[in-house]
């Protein structure tokens, strides 16, 4: 057989064999694609009672007051040892003694921003407050000790010596977590609060009174420097309507270390809200 019809006959052959391959390499290409191509799986949404009562929980808590403003009216005092140093050095009978009637008052503006499908909000805010501590004590300062305090010293018998105060004033940024009842018949609610309140002192000082015979001296004392510029306090609220009980507890301690005695400032009180 001639070498050019056997050349032919091969790439013939060879052509045949190439074309098949290549229609069956395509149609396993477009079987291969059409397996693997899925749906894309749905997210999955709320359901129609969840909808449902986000709807009911919109419209309630459209009733609510949201507590923008609040005033406590509060009795403060320390817990501190009576005798210990900076209050008496362990000489009963002449430390420090506070008085159970020493009072303060709050003032604060707070948003509220609820956390949506809740009945839980988040309030940030601004607060001023003001603690009066009553007692049988005069403050001093010592190069070593710092702040102490010690009785009132005992005058004659035409003179009187009025109860001494320590006044502590601060601006505060309160942050508070609140939660609320359903609302009852009357419009109203329960409600709980919890937070925490950081403050800076803006003013310190001491007022204490003498009265002799027909005058009346006043001697006020400013800016000790041995009181902690900070203070830290957890706190809570618990009420009905616009009337609450409250309470907070310094973690810091009144005075610097070091430079006074060991006190911690606490306040027990009635609270009212508005708007």
């Amino acid at each position: 057989m001639p070498y050019k019809i056997i050349m032919k006959k091969f790439l013939l052959v060879i052509t045949v064999i190439l074309s098949a391959f290549s229609a069956f390499a395509q149609d396993s290409a477009v079987k291969q694609d059409t397996t693997k191509v899925a749906p894309a799986p749905k997210k999955k949404g709320p359901t129609e009672a969840e909808l449902e009562q986000r709807k009911k929980m919109d419209k309630m808590y459209a009733k609510y007051s949201r507590d923008h403003i609040t005033l406590d009216l509060l009795g403060t005092n320390w817990n501190y040892n009576p005798n210990g140093a900076g209050f008496g050095n362990g000489v009963e009978g002449a430390g420090m003694r506070t008085k159970w009637f020493s009072r303060g008052i709050q003032l604060a503006f707070n948003w509220d921003f609820r956390i949506k499908g809740s009945r839980v909000s988040i309030a940030p805010g601004i607060s001023y407050s003001c603690s009066n501590i009553y007692s049988r004590s005069t403050q001093s300062r010592t190069d070593t000790g710092g702040t102490v305090f010690n009785p009132i010293r005992v005058y004659g018998t035409d003179t009187t010596a009025k109860i001494n105060k320590v006044v502590l004033q601060y601006v505060n940024i309160p942050l508070e977590i609140r939660i609320r009842s359903n609302i009852d018949k009357f419009g109203n609610c329960f409600k709980g609060v919890i937070g925490i309140v950081g403050g800076v002192r803006v003013d310190e000082h001491t007022k204490f009174k003498i009265k002799q015979a027909d005058d009346t001296n006043v001697y006020i004392v400013r800016r000790d420097p041995d009181y902690n510029l900070f203070r830290l306090a957890p706190m809570a609220r618990f009420g009905y309507s616009f009337f609450n009980v409250t309470a907070s507890y310094d973690v810091i301690n009144v005075f610097q270390p070091g430079k006074g005695p060991k006190a911690n400032a606490f306040a027990l009180g009635i609270s009212f809200t508005a708007l």
